[in-house]
């Protein structure tokens, strides 16, 4: 990033986990360095990697300006909190080791904050790439679908003061979903949410990940889900009525999906009675 005059504009301070990403990470800090706005920290937090590819490559960030920690398998909650808890900034952004964002985000982003005092997050439209590509099709953001389920990706800009105030990431939450955890947080602080009207986020897919793992596990799923409505009581009341609507309507629409479904099994289970066509109904299935 070029020297310019950065005085009164406010320190974004980037916290960026790394556990043996070393493949990835290197691009991850180019899309960091290529931002528009000129006041960032890098905070890079070592998580106890173990490859040696990785080890030399956080060495060569780390001597090229980054500021890097070191901790000792935290997780993702507890290394972005100790990244956190050394940060300089006011703004903070985490992005992963493996991830990207386009040049203008911050300077967009901060321009939403520094513009709106209640407004405690700032996000984006995104992409994926990696093992799939295209849109990724996560709703629009709104109240009644953040109380049923996360769609605010952890690359999104808050406050350091509002980390402070909700204790920052929940580090009992070993399977995951952290994020949501803590964006429900924000929101109980009666914080608003921004949602940029552009793709400013590049989210890779990995063939096997923390996010395809808990999402194998029914089981986990639930207890997980739980233990969230469980840690916001204060916000689940306050809005129990329009909670309670927006799981009636996903429930409904639940029931229509399953029918539908069970209805394209039962077209299917006909045609694979006509000999040509179980052929190349086998081939297809066999295909994915």
């Amino acid at each position: 990033m070029e020297a310019v005059e950065v005085v009164d504009m406010k320190k974004v301070s980037v916290i960026m986990p790394c556990f043996n990403d070393g493949a990835y990470i290197e691009e991850a800090v180019a899309s960091i360095r290529a931002q528009t706005y000129p006041n960032i920290e890098l905070v890079i937090i070592d998580d106890g990697s173990d490859e040696p590819e990785t080890k030399a490559v956080l060495e060569k960030l780390e001597s090229s300006g980054a500021v890097l920690l070191h901790t000792n398998r935290l997780r993702p909650a507890g290394a972005r909190n100790a990244g956190i808890a050394a940060a300089t900034g006011e703004y903070i952004l985490p992005v992963d080791a493996d991830d990207l964002i386009a040049p203008n985000y911050i300077e967009k982003a901060v321009k939403i904050m520094d513009d709106n005092d209640n407004i405690g997050v700032v996000y984006c439209h995104a992409d994926l790439f990696g093992e799939q590509s295209g849109p990724w099709e996560l709703p629009d953001y709104s109240l009644e679908k953040m109380l049923l389920d996360n769609i605010i990706f952890v690359s999104a800009m808050f406050r350091r003061e509002d980390w402070c105030k909700v204790g920052g990431y929940r580090t009992t939450m070993k399977h995951g979903m952290e994020d949501y955890d803590f964006w429900l947080s924000i929101l109980e602080l009666d914080r608003s949410v921004h949602q940029l009207p552009e793709v400013l986020f590049h989210y890779r897919i990995k063939p096997v990940s923390r996010t395809t793992r808990f999402q194998e596990d029914p089981a986990v799923v639930q207890q997980t889900y739980r233990m969230i409505y469980n840690q916001h009581p204060v916000l689940y009341e306050k809005y129990k009525d329009l909670y309670a609507m927006v799981l009636r309507d996903a429930l409904i629409e639940q029931l229509f999906l399953n029918r539908a479904y069970q209805k394209s099994i039962g077209i299917l289970e006909q045609l694979k009675k006509v000999p040509v066509l179980k052929n190349i109904i086998k081939q297809i299935i066999l295909k994915k």
